[in-house]
């Protein structure tokens, strides 16, 4: 396995508020040797809030599928914790995915392989990326400017995934976060659900959660499920019993969801 870190910005970032070590987005490269490589690669948006990025979910989630075949890339994306909102975020994540589609092929990579992988918080930005949601503000924002909006994932992955910003379920930690000052308009909470943005175009999906996940409630993941079959996109559920929020890789539960998603990816 090779480990590489890509700047995501020529120059200073879009949206950039501020000098700091934070506010200069970077990709965490976990490349699998050639000889194990499957051609398949993703994004991965750690969860966290969008106040921090979790290691579990991140550089844990790079380790265990680049060893088995899958290149990894851990987006580092600008967060609420440090003023950023929804624009920065979403720059960020279209233009990773295109800075990776650029350079598959230099990394024994298929251009049309290219999926994401979100986990909690970072399970919306998957979520906003794979449906769509919220596009016409993004454009309003001017973030079709600086990033490829209309692109998509070939696949999605999304372990306990914020996919509603609207009550009774919302994660108000991750809407604060990703809306800021947009959070009280409740318009634009729903653009941006991608439960409620769902169409037949979304790529395919495997979505696993806990029923004991008290942070972020497994509705989230059975609604956006069936919105998905409802649509005719080939989806994939996993409901585990036993479990709490942010488990990660969960190997130590005893819960082998990776196993079924690398299965899933490459079949």
């Amino acid at each position: 396995m090779q480990r590489l870190e890509l700047p995501l910005w020529p120059g200073r970032p879009p949206f950039a508020a501020g000098p700091h070590a934070d506010d200069v987005p970077v990709i965490e490269a976990y490349l699998p040797a050639p000889g194990v490589s499957t051609g398949h690669g993703m994004l991965a948006f750690p969860g966290g809030g969008y106040s921090f990025l979790s290691e579990k979910s991140g550089r844990q989630y790079g380790e265990w599928f680049a060893a088995r075949g899958i290149a990894v890339f851990v987006v580092k994306f600008r967060l609420g914790s440090r003023g950023y909102d929804l624009r920065a975020k979403c720059a960020d994540a279209y233009t990773a995915l295109a800075l990776v589609r650029v350079q598959a092929p230099e990394w024994g990579l298929d251009r049309q392989r290219i999926g994401v992988i979100g986990t909690s918080a970072g399970g919306h930005l998957a979520g906003v990326m794979c449906t769509g949601a919220g596009r016409s503000l993004l454009l309003q924002e001017g973030v079709g400017e600086v990033a490829d909006i209309a692109q998509r994932p070939d696949f999605g992955v999304f372990c306990y995934g914020v996919l509603t910003l609207t009550e009774p379920l919302a994660h108000r930690e991750t809407r604060s976060n990703f809306l800021g000052g947009w959070q009280e308009d409740a318009a634009i909470r729903q653009a941006f659900s991608p439960i409620d943005a769902v169409h037949d175009g979304c790529p395919r999906a495997f979505v696993w959660h806990t029923a004991e996940d008290t942070e972020v409630a497994a509705e989230h993941s059975w609604l956006f499920a069936r919105r998905l079959n409802d649509a005719g996109v080939p989806c994939e559920l996993h409901l585990y019993q036993k479990g709490a929020h942010a488990l990660g890789l969960a190997r130590d539960e005893g819960l082998y969801w990776a196993d079924d998603c690398l299965r899933w990816i490459t079949r």
